[in-house]
C-alpha cells in the first residue's frame, strides 16, 4: 500500500480512539505510527543499506518492532501515564497489517526465518513517485485526508463559536460531528482498502 493509504487508515483509527479517550494527540500518534515503517525502512533499506539489503520492508515491518513499542509503551504509561508509544506501536501494527506482511513471513518474523530477502530495484524511487501520482486509490485517499482536515477544522470552529454555554449541548455537538465523520471515514476506508487489494502499485 502507498503512503497516503496508510495515513488515512491511521487517521481513521486514531479518530475512533479519540472518540473513546477524548485526547486529540491520539490522532497524531496513530497517524504517525501508520506511516513510520515506510519513512524509516525506505530510507534505511533503499538508501543507507542499499548495497546490502536493498529492501524497503525491513526493521519497522517486523513484528519485533511492534513488541518493542509495546514494552516501552507500557513502561512509559506506568511512569508517566502517557499512551504515546503504545499508540504509535499500534499504528505501526496497522501499517504491517495493511501491507499483508504475513504473506512475507521472512520479513515479518525476522530474524526467526533468516535474513531479509534482497529486492534490488535501482529505479525504485522514480517508480514510487510515479506510483503515487498515477494510483487512483492514492487520489481517493488524498480526498479522504482533505475531508478529515476540513471536518476537523469546522468542528473546531463550531466549538469556538458555540453560543450555547450549556456544556451538555457542546458535548452533543462534538459527538454528533465526531460520530458523523467517524462513520463516513469508516465507510470510505472500507471501500478504498478493498480497491487497494487490486491496485497494481500495492507493493510500493
Amino acid at each position: 500500500m502507498l503512503i497516503l493509504g496508510h495515513l488515512v487508515i491511521g487517521l481513521i483509527i486514531g479518530f475512533i480512539l479519540y472518540e473513546i479517550v477524548h485526547a486529540r494527540t491520539i490522532i497524531v500518534f496513530c497517524a504517525l505510527g501508520s506511516v513510520l515503517p515506510d519513512l524509516v525502512d525506505k530510507v534505511l533499506g533503499r538508501i543507507i543499506f542499499s548495497s546490502s539489503l536493498d529492501n524497503g520492508r525491513i526493521f519497522f515491518h517486523s513484528l519485533w518492532i511492534v513488541l518493542l513499542f509495546a514494552i516501552v509503551g507500557l513502561v512509559v504509561w506506568n511512569y508517566y501515564r502517557s499512551f504515546s508509544f503504545l499508540v504509535v506501536g499500534f499504528g505501526v501494527l496497522l501499517h504491517q497489517l495493511a501491507d499483508l506482511m504475513w504473506t512475507s513471513p521472512v520479513s515479518w518474523y525476522y530474524p526467526l526465518l533468516g535474513p531479509y530477502p534482497a529486492d534490488a530495484n535501482p529505479d525504485y524511487f522514480e517508480q514510487a513517485i510515479l506510483a503515487e501520482l498515477s494510483s487512483v486509490t492514492e487520489w481517493i485517499f488524498f480526498a479522504a485526508i482533505m475531508v478529515v482536515a476540513i471536518v476537523l477544522y469546522r468542528n473546531k470552529m463550531l466549538h469556538d463559536t458555540l453560543l450555547d454555554p450549556d456544556p451538555r449541548m457542546q458535548q452533543k455537538t462534538r459527538l454528533f460531528y465526531g460520530g458523523l465523520m467517524g462513520v463516513a471515514l469508516f465507510v470510505l476506508a472500507l471501500a478504498v482498502v478493498i480497491i487497494t487489494i487490486w491496485d497494481p502499485f500495492f507493493n510500493y
